[in-house]
């Protein structure tokens, strides 16, 4: 009898040993067990070839997850606007947002080196490979990132960002002494080397500074986006300002939606293994379909709109890698006074990682 009872009192110790143990190991491992709902702003509307990509990917998200997760889209703006991305995020208003290091210039000096110009050429597939493999393991830019805990989980190019004027030019030197948008970076150094007076400018504000006159070009005119803000309505040429090989001279990339590493980590393992696998599969279908947009959109331009597409004479292509070269090296060299000593390591890292996605064919063009 004093064998069972002793045998019943083990029994009983070890059933509330394992029974602590699995509710100290539910406490460690996050368990989604309720409907969450991320508010994800986004600053184009929704009928937008973006705003389209976007619902797929909360879609995916919404599948993938079994329902638990569901995503809200607040378009145009009407929740955090493009310009304050990052502490849209930061401070809970947004669960996601696309953030463009351009915006945080002293927040970002790493990742906005990847918006140098000439950063990508014709296959934007390889661009955004090497742009993401670059912020998970090159030393400087990552822990640029992980300072400011975010995560990337969409990525973003604009595809080749020409200049759009209301006049043609014969020259990319008549951009001398106009007023010209850009979105920033590097982008003020290119533009003051050819002599033209860039201000800074969200696309949002574009269309209506052009319209009152108050500028007299569009840099940095992404083809795609710039149909989503209507701004081929108030441009008729377009010119590619594009060096040899390429068919523009590259454009924003350091750009993308990303979710707080808080929020994040607090996700269950098999939730964030999802969102990494979708943003690889995002990533090809993002960029396949910008490149084959950007070209269908030129023709509807030309056709619908009038625009007349230029590019550069082989003097302008010369002056063009002259004048960009010029502009990169400045950048390199304000980022390192500024105490960024390996701005040029970031480079050269992503330089090489495109190359090599190039080289093994990402796309066919």
């Amino acid at each position: 009898m004093k064998r069972k009872f002793l045998k019943a009192i083990c029994y009983g110790v070890t059933a509330y040993t394992l029974l602590s143990s699995n509710a100290i190991l539910a406490q460690q491992a996050p368990a989604q067990t309720q409907q969450q709902t991320w508010r994800m702003a986004i600053p184009v509307g929704e009928k937008s070839w973006f705003g389209e990509m976007h619902k797929w990917w909360g879609s995916e998200v919404e599948k993938r997850s079994g329902g638990k997760i569901v995503v809200r889209y607040f378009w145009n703006d009407s929740l955090v606007k493009w310009a304050d991305a990052l502490p849209g995020i930061q401070s809970g208003i947004a669960d996601m947002a696309w953030v463009s290091s351009t915006y945080f210039p002293a927040k970002f000096p790493n990742y906005m080196v990847l918006d140098q110009i000439f950063n990508f050429g014709d296959d934007y597939v390889a661009a955004l490979k090497a742009a993401t493999q670059t912020m998970e393991n090159q030393p400087d830019l990552k822990a640029e990132l992980a300072k400011e805990d975010i995560v990337f989980l969409m990525p973003h190019i604009s595809g080749h960002a020409p200049a759009g004027t209301r006049q043609a030019m014969n020259s990319v030197r008549e951009l001398k002494g106009k007023t010209l948008r850009t979105y920033g970076g590097a982008r003020i150094d290119f533009y003051q080397a050819l002599e033209a007076n860039p201000v800074f400018m969200p696309f949002g504000e574009m269309y209506s500074a052009m319209d009152r006159g108050t500028i007299d070009a569009f840099g940095d005119m992404a083809i795609v986006l710039s149909n989503a803000f209507k701004l081929q309505e108030v441009i008729r040429h377009v010119h590619m300002v594009n060096p040899p090989g390429a068919k523009g001279n590259g454009g924003a990339l350091a750009s993308g939606f990303f979710m707080t590493g808080q929020k994040f980590r607090a996700l269950p393992k098999e939730t964030q293994t999802m969102l990494m696998q979708l943003r690889a599969e995002y990533t090809e279908r993002y960029g396949r379909s910008l490149m084959e947009l950007e070209e269908q959109i030129k023709i509807d331009w030309a056709k619908k709109h009038k625009i007349v597409f230029h590019t550069s004479s082989p003097e302008d292509e010369r002056y063009l890698v002259e004048r960009g070269g010029m502009a990169n090296e400045a950048l390199f060299k304000k980022q390192e006074a500024q105490g960024n000593k390996n701005v040029r390591a970031v480079w050269a890292y992503f330089q090489d990682s495109r190359r090599k996605y190039e080289a093994a064919g990402s796309v066919k063009r």
